[in-house]
């Protein structure tokens, strides 16, 4: 049986972790690279900017920066280097990128029931709460030093189980909510086959994304088992809510295309902009 608790085997888990955050930052950047139409189209102007966009914008761009941190973190660095800060730096990044992320998701039920106040009070509530949880670790976290490397965070691991299970059951809320609200929101048949298949995909995306780190944090096997798998899980909800983001924006375009199937609907980044959308439809604009 392994002793999770030895000093060498933390070090091994250490070392894991390094390759991780390095192969998830290589990966990120390709994605990155290759799904930056939104990006493009602001800047030349092809879309006109809008408040919808910005956890989009926003959270690629801190879990980006957040992969770069933490890679540079885990080689050695100056005996001048804060490695506290630069950990505050690094999280804040990266757990507002899975903030980010996740209201992606729950703009859209945000915007559907408008007319419901209270839905719309009870959501912003849930919207805080994820937030607290979020940062709140920002108070309260140490530094294990590797190999004369900042090496990597230590955290309490009811904290980062906590984390994980209420990003799941946040984006399974909006997935519901969505769901309903579009029963009862006049819109083409094919707008809704799209909003229901590729949110229901996505949301399975990122739940599924979420259980296997909240599960090994859970089991306190040791400090670095504790983050393991944070990054990943945030890579994978980042990417797939930004992909809901990107056909949300091309989904009048589909919608005006002839008894278009469900599977007709990729589960892609690829982006037609048209030059209204459903946001404008909704004053988001």
């Amino acid at each position: 049986m392994v002793n999770w608790s030895d000093p060498n085997v933390i070090v091994q888990c250490s070392n894991i972790l390094e390759h991780i955050n390095y192969l998830c930052l290589g990966l990120y950047m390709w994605e990155y690279a290759r799904s930056w139409q939104v990006e493009l189209a602001l800047i030349g102007r092809r879309i006109s900017p809008r408040w919808p966009l910005l956890p989009y914008i926003i959270g690629r761009i801190l879990l980006l920066t957040s992969m770069i941190l933490i890679c540079w973190l885990s080689t050695p660095t100056s005996q001048n280097t804060n490695c506290h800060s630069a950990f505050v730096a690094f999280t804040f990044a990266g757990n507002a990128s899975i903030g980010c992320s996740s209201l992606n998701l729950m703009l859209r039920p945000f915007i559907i029931w408008k007319a419901f106040k209270w839905v719309r009070v009870f959501l912003v509530l849930a919207t805080v709460g994820h937030w607290v949880v979020l940062l709140r670790v920002l108070l309260d976290f140490s530094v294990m030093e590797v190999n004369g490397s900042c090496g990597f965070m230590v955290v309490d691991h009811t904290y980062m189980t906590t984390i994980f299970v209420y990003t799941m059951g946040y984006d399974i809320m909006a997935l519901i909510l969505t769901i309903i609200g579009l029963r009862n929101t006049p819109s083409s048949n094919a707008m809704w086959r799209i909003l229901r298949k590729q949110g229901i995909t996505y949301v399975l995306i990122t739940c599924l994304a979420n259980i296997v780190p909240s599960v090994v944090a859970s089991l306190n096997l040791n400090s670095a088992m504790n983050v393991v798998f944070a990054m990943p899980a945030s890579a994978i909800s980042t990417i797939a809510s930004s992909r809901i983001v990107v056909a949300f924006l091309d989904v009048q375009s589909s919608a005006s295309t002839d008894e278009t199937s469900s599977r007709d609907v990729p589960l892609t980044t690829m982006l037609t902009l048209p030059t209204s959308s459903y946001m404008d439809a909704q004053d988001c604009a």
